[in-house]
């Protein structure tokens, strides 16, 4: 597996990086890809009891000609692409759609959509001439039914559930697989700051929340990103072989599909 190159999107959150140490175990060389430049100091710390190679690289994902710095990496480790992880994603600032700030729906579809395309685009050729491969985005059960107070971040995941299903669609004869992993709650920072500004509002504890919350989920649970991780790994691992075009849901039994 260290002759094959991983480049995951998001790497410096909770499931990126969860995801870049579970396929660092499995021998898998890695491009670490996020906006954030703590990517550096991620990619370092895994390489440090990697089995390949770990590089990180700060880009910005939305725009096309950020990405040069990525490919560059990929071509400086000099072995074949294999994988896709499409991790990075961003909520939205909640409110009713008709005050909806269409700045903000361009901010969430432009990180949770277009971010993506560009990357099939830039990378999928590279898949290509490795022989195929997988590519794995990360919607969101709320991608599967619209919420109030949700509606860009709801609407980006829906777009993208159809996004890999049409990627899917077009590149089986290449050998390249594209499925995605549809979380529910996961217990990452991102997850847990919206828990407290949620209690600071209502003028309840971090705890009371959490509760009230993760009580909806029939395992009474969020998920750990580490089980997130297990579902991409699985995904571009050859154990889902016959996989394509595929949501797996990953969210504790709160949506049957």
């Amino acid at each position: 597996m260290s002759a094959r190159v991983a480049i995951l999107t998001g790497a410096a959150g909770g499931i990126g990086r969860a995801t870049a140490e579970r396929f660092a175990r499995d021998g898998w060389s890695l491009v670490l890809v996020d906006v954030a430049d703590s990517v550096t100091a991620v990619a370092a710390d895994i390489d440090a009891g990697a089995a390949g190679k770990v590089v990180g690289v700060a880009a910005d994902i939305t725009r096309a000609e950020a990405l040069a710095p990525v490919e560059a990496a990929l071509h400086g480790i000099g072995a074949p692409l294999k994988a896709l992880g499409l991790i990075a994603g961003t909520l939205q600032e909640v409110g009713p759609v008709e005050t909806l700030d269409m700045a903000e729906w361009d901010r969430v579809m432009g990180i949770n959509v277009r971010a993506n395309v560009l990357m099939m685009q830039r990378f999928v050729p590279l898949l290509r001439v490795a022989g195929g491969g997988t590519i794995v985005t990360i919607s969101s059960w709320y991608g599967r039914s619209g919420h109030g107070l949700f509606s860009a971040y709801c609407a980006s995941k829906a777009a993208l559930i159809s996004l890999t299903q049409s990627a899917a669609a077009e590149l089986a004869d290449d050998g390249i697989r594209v499925n995605s992993v549809a979380p529910g709650n996961v217990a990452t920072r991102m997850h847990l700051s919206a828990l407290q500004e949620e209690a600071d509002n209502r003028g309840v504890s971090f705890e009371a929340m959490k509760k009230t919350e993760w009580d909806k989920i029939p395992l009474r649970r969020a998920a750990e990103p580490a089980e997130i991780a297990a579902a991409v790994a699985f995904l571009s691992g050859p154990e889902s072989s016959y996989l394509t075009g595929t949501t797996l849901d990953v969210n504790g039994g709160c949506l049957f599909t």
